[in-house]
């Protein structure tokens, strides 16, 4: 017997990919093929084979591509099997019903005629007839007396299936879905993204025509009787997001990608650390890790005893912690895949591997697992008996220091195809994941989840920092402590060479220190509270090194103090508002300026949590200033001021850009930049 139910082991990574499976649920026997064959001329028996081959490999659509080149379009063994194959193609599995029923007076003859027929009732979502058939299938097995308990299992496991969707009909999720469409997605695979925390970088696995080393052949089975095939390994991607609905084109991240498997499994919050799954023909797989040199990744390297005799494939960072949580097949689980922690102790050298235990692990797998930037939700994928069908994404929250109860997230978010590896940006209203559904690109294709999680929202304070020395960005390391409530919180992270940017993510309800060390210059120190935040804030924070060369190369040419009063006390501010409050020029927008300094080490950030985004322009006077905001009339700004003089920014005001210059308002009055 053989599968014909797609699973995520020989549909893509990882390690189960080169196996060739024997199936359970559902058959194709010989016979069916040996039928198929009867009466076609000697071309369309080269393409059955081919065929079959791919069929055997469960690569459905591409068995199906070749089977329906076959110019006997009456074959009714060969539509039968295209029925089989149909009932894996979204856009088309109505057509599966078509083929299969077609030959239900000779159904006696063909094993597994009624888990097939089952099967596709399921895709075409007619739940009771599938329900109906896969009882009768049950009903046939048991009556052989026979006791493959296997094939007993999967049918009594589909039937679970069926009655989950029916339970789960009215408790869908409340969440819009989007395909990411071109250029990421293809009518190739396209899984496993991964974003940074502010959702500005996803690096992805790829399988297809733009793999390092295009198609190459694998080695057959002689016991099997499969010959040899061509197939695409994968590869790892990067995009990069352009705006609110576009990403760059992606691209193969050469460093990273051989001509063998080269899937992308975890990245880190501020995306300098990777992890990465490799297989290296031995017929399991182990975790490498990466980490971004500037621009580059390095080499990855194989991790020391995190991995096993056995697969070790999918891992997640745990955030602010030197911990993971990883899927392993290792022996002493629960069964299939497990989830379990790992504590880094050292560079590339990990310990402490615990069990997540049995209120998260299965007898089933448990894999891709995903935990959100606060740390309170877990995310993973599974194939237990509480799915709808293949894998399905399940959440746990953490509560009194324990993971709960996990629960699946219902459709739509959930499909009776695979649907796996969800992440969450850091403020909650976007996740991503892969699923092969109806209007996609083809193959597994990556989503867009909005919100990223419904209700409650996430209290976080994502800190954005920039690093520099004389003016330029730096590498600098940033020591992180609480200094309140946890005492545990201590943790380091480097700013990147090329940029200066470093980011990370602070819990709320609590105070803490960044310590910012270059080289022989004095700690700066950037002190932050989140005692009162309640949602998801964004801070940018600057820690700025400057020599001593460098600091008596600019004179003091701060914004003079008549300049200050004629902007905000002598200049008509009521007037202003009055005649110009809502009228939009060209190229002139309004920000409201919080601060300047010749050199800011000295800004309270606490003053501004929870307002807008900074922005620091270093103007050409040498001074660094501080604004929020760019509108297009003055009274929107206004309004942002008041909330900024209610945080007691008391001497923040409005000033202006035009084409690109700084400008305070009496000088666009009289420069008659406005009328």
């Amino acid at each position: 017997m053989k599968s014909v139910k797609s699973s995520k082991k020989t549909l893509f990574i990882l390690s189960f990919f080169l196996i060739f499976i024997t199936g359970i649920n559902g058959q194709a026997d010989e016979f069916l093929f040996e039928s198929a064959s009867t009466g076609l001329n000697s071309d369309d028996l080269k393409l059955l084979k081919e065929g079959k081959i791919k069929f055997l490999q469960t690569q459905y659509i591409e068995a199906l591509d070749l089977f329906e080149t076959i110019s006997d379009k009456n074959q009714i063994y060969l539509n039968y099997i295209k029925g089989i194959c149909y009932s894996h193609e979204p856009e088309s599995r109505e057509k599966s019903l078509v083929f299969l029923t077609a030959l239900r007076d000779k159904q006696s003859e063909i094993n597994g005629y009624n888990y097939n027929l089952a099967y596709a009732f399921v895709k075409n979502e007619n739940i009771d007839s599938a329900i109906f058939y896969f009882n009768k299938a049950l009903e046939i097995e048991q009556n052989k007396g026979l006791k493959n308990d296997r094939y007993l299992n999967e049918l009594n496991m589909s039937l679970q299936h069926c009655q989950n969707i029916l339970d789960l009909k009215e408790k869908k999720s409340f969440v819009r879905i989007s395909n990411l469409g071109m250029p990421i997605n293809t009518k190739f695979n396209e899984y496993c993204p991964l974003i940074s925390s502010n959702g500005e970088i996803m690096i992805y696995t790829y399988r297809g025509p733009g793999s390092k080393g295009g198609k190459q052949k694998v080695k057959g089975s002689k016991i099997r009787n499969i010959d040899d095939i061509e197939l695409y390994y994968e590869d790892i991607f990067i995009t990069r997001k352009l705006n609110d609905t576009l990403w760059s084109t992606p691209t193969g991240i050469g460093e990273l990608n051989t001509n063998t498997h080269d899937a992308a499994v975890s990245l880190n919050a501020d995306a300098t650390e990777l992890f990465v799954y490799r297989n290296r023909g031995e017929g399991k797989g182990d975790l490498y890790l990466s980490e971004l040199n500037g621009d580059k990744w390095t080499k990855p390297t194989l991790q020391i005893k995190l991995n096993s005799p056995e697969w070790d494939g999918s891992a997640c960072f745990i955030p602010n912690e030197e911990k993971i949580i990883f899927a392993s097949e290792r022996k002493g689980g629960y069964g299939g895949k497990d989830l379990y922690y790992a504590e880094r102790i050292k560079d590339n050298m990990w310990a402490n591997i615990t069990n997540l235990g049995p209120e998260i692990n299965s007898k089933y797998d448990e894999d891709a697992p995903f935990v959100t930037s606060d740390s309170r939700i877990l995310f993973f994928s599974s194939n237990n008996k509480n799915s709808l069908g293949g894998y399905d994404i399940f959440r746990s929250d953490f509560i009194n220091g324990d993971w709960q109860s996990p629960y699946n997230l219902g459709q739509p978010i959930n499909t009776t195809n695979d649907d796996n590896y969800f992440t969450v940006a850091a403020d909650g209203k976007t996740a991503y994941y892969s699923s092969q559904k109806k209007g996609g690109d083809g193959g597994q294709d990556v989503y867009k989840v909005e919100p990223g999680i419904p209700g409650k929202p996430v209290t976080l304070l994502q800190v954005e920092g920039l690093v520099t020395l004389n003016g330029k960005p730096t590498e600098a390391e940033i020591e992180i402590r609480s200094t309140l409530n946890n005492k545990n919180v201590r943790f380091k992270i480097n700013s990147n060479k090329i940029t200066g940017k470093f980011l990370s993510n602070l819990a709320s309800g609590d105070e803490y220190d960044l310590i910012v060390t270059l080289d022989v210059f004095n700690p700066k120190i950037i002190r932050l509270s989140t005692i009162n935040v309640d949602s998801f804030i964004v801070l940018n924070v600057f820690a700025e090194f400057n020599s001593s060369a460098y600091e008596t190369a600019f004179e003091t040419k701060n914004t003079t103090p008549e300049e200050i009063n004629r902007t905000v006390n002598d200049f008509d501010k009521n007037s202003f508002a009055l005649s110009m409050g809502n009228v939009v020029t060209d190229n002139l927008k309004y920000s409201v300026q919080v601060a300047a300094f010749l050199f800011s080490e000295n800004f309270n950030y606490n003053g501004i949590v929870g307002l807008p985004k900074i922005i620091r322009h270093l103007d050409k006077d040498g001074v660094t200033r501080f604004t929020m905001g760019s509108f297009t009339t003055y009274n929107d700004a206004l309004e942002l001021l008041h909330i900024v003089q209610q945080n007691k920014i008391s001497d923040a005001f409005i000033t202006a850009n035009y084409k690109g210059e700084r400008k305070l308002l009496y000088q666009l009055v009289e420069e008659k930049v406005i009328k």
